[in-house]
């Protein structure tokens, strides 16, 4: 005989249901089984054999073993920093063609721009890079095209998509991330999720689909 599950609705103790009619009825990772092989309740989000119904509904729950690697995070990030770079070219081409233009040939001249000019060009890197991941972490993608093309996705602690102001807050947290030499990304190597600066800061994941 298979396993039967029971779940409690309005307090109440329903059931016994299959695998398959639990998944066919619809299931909400809260909501709260008990599997005729436990002893206690628990949330759906906590059983395993339910991790492929929810990944089939864009819900990817972040578990120990599908977090993603620094590798795979960096291979994401060069992708998008290949895109960007086109986008912030093109930014400069515009901005030359309306008379603002920066003589950037060395360091030096780095060195010498004014205040005013250095937070011009932090804003031509950093704002781009906002609004570019805010937008795919919060659409259907759940994650920029560098992380689509790795099978990466963003998600909450619950699994799902990123809301827009969540997502807009992990990507201003990301720009900080960058214009700190990267250090915000050192902590994906030592913290027990792998999370970056942003991901603390808005409690979000990047795991590996499938």
């Amino acid at each position: 005989m298979g396993i039967e599950y029971f779940i409690l609705e309005d307090g109440e103790q329903k059931g016994p249901f299959t695998f398959a009619e639990l998944t066919d009825r619809g299931l909400g990772i809260h909501e709260r089984i008990l599997s005729s092989q436990a002893e206690d309740w628990q949330d759906a989000c906590d059983l395993p054999e339910f991790y492929p119904y929810f990944e089939s509904c864009g819900i990817y729950l972040p578990t120990g073993d599908n977090l993603a690697s620094f590798g795979w995070r960096l291979l994401a990030y060069m992708v998008d920093y290949i895109i960007l770079s086109f986008i912030i070219q093109y930014i400069f081409v515009f901005l030359a063609s309306k008379g603002i233009k920066f003589n950037l040939q060395t360091i030096d001249d780095l060195l010498k721009l004014s205040a005013k000019d250095l937070l011009i060009l932090q804003l031509i890197s950093s704002v781009p890079l906002i609004i570019y991941n805010s937008i795919c972490e919060a659409s259907p993608m759940q994650g920029s095209v560098g992380k689509k093309l790795c099978k990466l996705v963003v998600v909450d602690i619950d699994g799902v998509k990123l809301s827009y102001p969540n997502a807009l807050l992990r990507s201003v947290g990301k720009a900080f991330s960058i214009a700190f030499l990267c250090l915000g990304f050192i902590s994906i190597l030592f913290t027990e999720h792998r999370q970056a600066l942003h991901d603390f800061l808005a409690k979000t994941y990047v795991v590996k689909r499938g």
